[in-house]
């Protein structure tokens, strides 16, 4: 009798596409989209986006017992534009990114327009209008501190001597709040010095009739934040 001998072939699979190779390093040099997206997991964008995919998940699924996977996540139709959400939120450096989704989900904005500068803007002029005032001095003290290494100036003093331009833009990015504006002599010294033109572009940001109305309602508040700044020296 003839012996045959077989060959087995043993087959390397693609955990992603499981697409198949019959050497081991072909499988690791491939690089199919679902893998390039697992790789790419810890960007800051794509970190961003998936946890803003978990919160659409848990607002918009009827079941609140599973617990959604990056696995998963790489595989939803929702990946690509959740990702350019992340990566909006990185570049723009969104305040509270958390809230801004929670917003966007509550105001029923469509997905497209996540990345739109507007949608953003209208979400900030309402969130530092009702954030915690800590949290907003907080994030203006560190804001004065950065801004303070370029202009070589101590960081209470940034309102006055720093550059206005440059303050007017910082506070358009919502890390310059009416709470440090309003509240502190440099602040309220700063905003006398403006143009009409750097007023037109921050108008929106510090309403001073709005936030003279909060003030109002809130006068212990007020003065708690004023002896704050005050002692710190602003």
């Amino acid at each position: 009798m003839k012996k045959t001998t077989e060959t087995i072939e043993i087959k390397h699979s693609c955990e992603f596409c499981k697409r198949e190779f019959v050497k081991e390093r072909t499988l690791f040099s491939h690089l199919c989209e679902q893998k390039q997206r697992w790789q790419n997991r810890d960007q800051l964008g794509n970190r961003l986006g998936f946890q803003s995919w978990l919160q659409f998940y848990s607002k918009n699924s009827m079941s609140k017992t599973k617990n959604k996977t990056h696995e998963e996540f790489i595989k939803n139709a929702y990946y690509i534009p959740f990702v350019k959400f992340g990566n909006y939120c990185a570049d723009v450096n969104v305040i509270n990114v958390s809230r801004y989704v929670d917003w966007l989900l509550k105001n029923n904005i469509k997905i497209d327009s996540w990345i739109s500068d507007t949608t953003y803007t209208r979400f900030l002029i309402e969130y530092i209008r009702h954030e915690d005032p800590f949290d907003a001095i907080h994030r203006g003290v560190e804001t004065c501190m950065r801004l303070s290494e370029a202009d070589r100036i101590q960081p209470h003093d940034i309102l006055r001597y720093g550059n206005a331009n440059r303050i007017c833009l910082e506070i358009t990015k919502g890390k310059i709040s009416p709470w440090m504006l309003y509240c502190s002599d440099s602040g309220t010294k700063f905003l006398d010095t403006l143009s009409p033109e750097q007023v037109k572009i921050i108008m929106d940001y510090i309403n001073p009739e709005q936030w003279a109305l909060k003030f109002h309602r809130e006068p212990d508040l007020k003065q708690q934040i004023k002896d704050t700044l005050r002692i710190a020296g602003y």
